[in-house]
């Protein structure tokens, strides 16, 4: 099965992140950053994984179990480090893989506006990243951190409490209600 139908058709469980933490990350001489996972067919690129994620949290109205928000923390975990690895593995490349991947990404890079300004990265790693991790400040947590939050009626059933601290309208695409930090955050 290839790589591409076996991420659309995965969930926030074991299997895919079993799947996930077997990704591995590359950069093609013409400057694709890419994974591959070893057993499936073709590769595809980590915004992919990172977009699926942000998909089906977004589908989810931003409410999961513990055991989703767990396997999605640890999702998150792996997708940084693979976003890591390849900003590594581009710079110890040579000048032309460099170039082609500037290229590549040139459609992107000039596509701010308001909402998304000037940036140096895919609008999916923008959404993905904290923003200070990109170079452009203020601009508050990415997608990566989504799992830290609560919509009001999961931090009353996990916390048994209402929410009174930390209140944070995230601005996430697709977040209707405001979400939460734990008390313990």
């Amino acid at each position: 099965m290839g790589i591409t139908r076996t991420l659309q058709n995965s969930k926030l469980n074991n299997d895919f992140l079993t799947l996930v933490n077997k990704a591995q990350e590359n950069v093609s001489f013409w400057g694709y950053r890419h994974i591959k996972i070893p057993g499936l067919k073709g590769a595809v690129p980590i915004d992919t994984l990172a977009a699926h994620v942000i998909k089906l949290v977004q589908q989810q109205h931003f409410e999961y179990s513990q055991e989703e928000r767990n396997i999605g923390s640890l999702i998150s975990r792996k997708i940084n480090q693979l976003y890591d690895a390849n900003d590594i593995r581009l710079k110890k490349r040579n000048f032309l893989v460099r170039l082609f991947c500037v290229l590549r990404s040139l459609p992107e890079l000039f596509a701010g506006n308001r909402k998304y300004p000037f940036r140096i990265v895919s609008l999916t790693k923008w959404n993905w990243s904290d923003k200070k991790d990109t170079c452009v400040s203020n601009y508050g947590d990415g997608f990566n951190k989504i799992f830290n939050y609560y919509t009001k009626k999961q931090y009353e059933r996990e916390f048994r409490s209402s929410p009174s601290r930390s209140l944070r309208n995230c601005g996430f695409e697709g977040q209707k209600e405001d979400l939460w930090l734990s008390p313990r955050d």
